[in-house]
């Protein structure tokens, strides 16, 4: 037996009022002030009915509060524990969860509260009967504290974390500081901080399940959270050994360098008459968010009024994903831009300070995977960073894969990033050195693919 079960007893005790946390509504009058129309307070408020489907209208204050002892508590630190009733999840069969909150460190490298869940498949199928570990990082949900992954009945799986965890594989799923606990904002595609809270939720879900994982664990991570292994796999953190042998990084079509994807998607989207099927359009509403959390007075100059005052619906709401996402539904590329965004020095001081490939080393091998039919994380920018990573020396395998858009790509390469993972828990050796390889499908022209922007163009 293992010492995590007395763990189980100390899980703290819900104190759930039937309330939510995020997703609020609006009135006609609020919206139209902000120049929300009729056709935009629609959209709107279909997309906040799906947001409450998936997060639900009755958070748990009790748990996502900070703990009381977090004052006295150093990062890596586990604050609570608690098992999630398996009818409230719509997740794997077999699997059993777990929400925790732990100690990370924010950007400024100041203690932060954390919260996560964590995900172990029904059996071990080793010989100690310990599982590998993947400290998996999700992609974009939201930037309010009320949207947190480990608040949702499928945990935020949209064939993602589920992939591996059919294999075997422990999850270990930060939410991301500022997401499920609001002692600080979330710094959204502030990596460091992403990767500080990877790290640390490693190192806690160790304290709660002491002797179930295996020594070596890996960073796994998709759009937002691809970004969040990428900056990992460059951290110092990963040389104290606290967390374990870190083995490698599967980056999936991760978010990298945010401004220069930013300047190619105005430059895209301005040239073209179809710019609502471009996913970029839709994610704009996040980026003000990003950067005035790490520079509060920032001008806001780079962004147009329309998208500012649609940014000020989106943080009255309180909106998630969907909900922030449809307030970018009908605007023109004119409508979110200024010419003020090119050349911008705060921008450019953000991703210097914040982005993968800037020069850091990594100590062990990344298989990067994109697909080129992305119109949420642009190609050509994932190239240009995998080409940066290893200028700098870096061991880095990027694999394209032409008709994929940004979450089909997921399961189109399993097979690939799958036996990458499989080949370093084994031991396998790699090349040392940098490859690319694009993949063609058996048959494009009957391929099943799902346009990500779809979801909300076609509302």
């Amino acid at each position: 037996m293992f010492a995590w079960t007395i763990l189980l007893g100390l899980a703290v005790p819900s104190l759930t009022a039937a309330k939510a946390a995020a997703n609020f509504n609006l009135s006609t009058a609020t919206l139209e002030t902000y120049g929300c129309d009729t056709t935009c307070q629609t959209v709107f408020n279909y997309a906040q009915a799906e947001d409450r489907t998936l997060f639900g209208t009755d958070f748990e204050f009790g748990f996502y509060a900070t703990a009381s002892n977090f004052s006295r508590s150093q990062p890596g630190d586990l604050l609570k524990f608690e098992a999630i009733d398996p009818d409230d999840l719509d997740v794997l069969s077999g699997m059993s969860a777990y929400r925790f909150q732990y100690t990370s460190r924010n950007l400024d490298g100041s203690p932060v509260p954390a919260t996560g869940f964590i995900g172990i498949p029904y059996t071990s199928f080793r010989k100690d009967k310990k599982y590998p570990a993947i400290a998996y990082a999700h992609g974009t949900i939201g930037v309010f504290a009320g949207c947190p992954p480990s608040t949702t009945p499928t945990l935020y799986d949209y064939t993602s974390w589920s992939i591996f965890v059919e294999k075997g594989y422990a999850i270990i799923a930060t939410d991301y500081a500022g997401l499920g606990n609001n002692y600080t904002e979330h710094k959204y595609l502030s990596f460091p901080a992403h990767a500080n809270d990877l790290y640390y939720s490693m190192v806690a879900a160790r304290k709660a399940f002491p002797g179930l994982f295996t020594d070596g664990w890996m960073g796994v991570g998709h759009s937002q959270g691809g970004g969040a292994v990428w900056k990992l796999s460059e951290s110092e953190l990963l040389q104290t050994g606290a967390a374990g042998k870190y083995l490698g990084t599967v980056a999936l079509a991760p978010a990298s360098k945010i401004y220069d994807m930013t300047l190619l998607g105005a430059e895209l989207l301005s040239q073209t008459s179809d710019y609502a099927s471009y996913d970029i359009l839709y994610e704009t509403p996040w980026l003000p968010f990003a950067i005035e959390r790490v520079f509060p007075n920032m001008s806001r100059a780079p962004f147009a009024e329309t998208l500012q005052n649609r940014t000020k619906l989106a943080d009255m709401a309180q909106a998630c994903n969907y909900g922030i996402m449809s307030l970018a539904y009908g605007l023109k590329p004119s409508d979110i831009f200024t010419p003020a965004i090119k050349n911008n020095p705060e921008l450019q001081q953000w991703q210097d300070m914040v982005a993968p490939a800037n020069g850091d080393k990594a100590g062990e091998p990344m298989m990067i995977i994109q697909g080129l039919n992305d119109t949420a994380v642009l190609p050509q920018t994932t190239i240009n960073s995998f080409k940066d990573t290893c200028r700098y020396g870096n061991e880095a395998h990027l694999r394209l894969y032409p008709g994929m858009d940004h979450s089909d790509v997921l399961t189109a390469s399993a097979p690939e990033w799958l036996a990458f993972i499989d080949g370093r828990f084994a031991g396998r050796k790699t090349t040392r050195n940098c490859t690319t390889i694009t993949h063609q499908p058996f048959d494009a022209a009957h391929m099943v693919t799902d346009p990500e922007a779809a979801a909300i163009a076609n509302i």
